[in-house]
């Protein structure tokens, strides 16, 4: 049976609107232009009206950081709003993790578990939702420099610490039965550091290119 890609069964279902979710690499940072970005360039190629649901410096998970207070605009707390109800776009792709991995400062309360435990439960309302047009990305690859690079807290992450977040992506994708971009795996295939924009932290324009290639691409597990 021949593998279905999700940019090709979007433009076999005639979608209109893509929603993306996510932090400030879905926002686009990094990037030359605003068209560069790894979203307008999936947009670009679907043909499609973009809905851009991301924010800068957001995490997925609600957890209680270092100073006992979840981050604002975290996106379990809002990602109904964004997503459902009026703002339900035709198809949509989720790519968090980025910073819940690089964020180490509060470790009993803000891990890898608590990731997945909101995670699942932002996708038990997702997949009825978007059903065969949900796609997750696994976080965007970050440079070995990058882990001594960042705010209070977003530092000091380990190569392996952060690889675990993306295997996890990848297992809730399996067990939801979604579309998964393998963003992270694709952009370990190049050289340390060649994807990364001058502040280390973000994408450059090859590097979204790499993005939107692995959405593009991406496979129902």
């Amino acid at each position: 049976m021949p593998i279905t890609r999700f940019g090709d069964f979007c433009l076999g279902q005639g979608i209109r609107t893509l929603a993306v979710f996510g932090d400030s690499i879905t926002v686009g940072e990094g990037a030359t232009s605003p068209d560069r970005s790894w979203a307008r360039l999936v947009a670009g190629r679907l043909g499609v009206e973009l809905a851009n649901a991301a924010i800068s410096g957001t995490v997925l998970q609600g957890s209680l950081m270092a100073d006992g207070q979840p981050r604002p605009g975290n996106g379990i707390s809002r990602y109904r709003d964004a997503l459902l109800g009026n703002a339900r776009a035709d198809a949509l792709v989720v790519l968090y993790g980025y910073n819940d991995a690089r964020y180490t400062a509060a470790p009993e309360t803000f891990n890898l578990a608590a990731f997945v435990r909101d995670y699942r439960a932002i996708l038990a309302d997702l997949v009825p939702a978007y059903g065969d047009t949900l796609c997750l990305g696994s976080p965007p690859f970050i440079p070995t420099i990058g882990f001594a690079r960042g705010g209070p807290g977003f530092t000091n992450q380990s190569r392996p610490g952060f690889a675990a977040f993306a295997t996890a992506v990848r297992a809730l994708a399996t067990e939801f039965h979604t579309f998964y971009a393998p963003v992270y795996e694709t952009m370990a295939t190049h050289p340390d550091g060649s994807l990364a924009s001058p502040d280390i932290t973000h994408p450059n324009d090859l590097g979204h290119a790499v993005i939107a290639k692995a959405v593009m691409a991406a496979e129902r597990l």
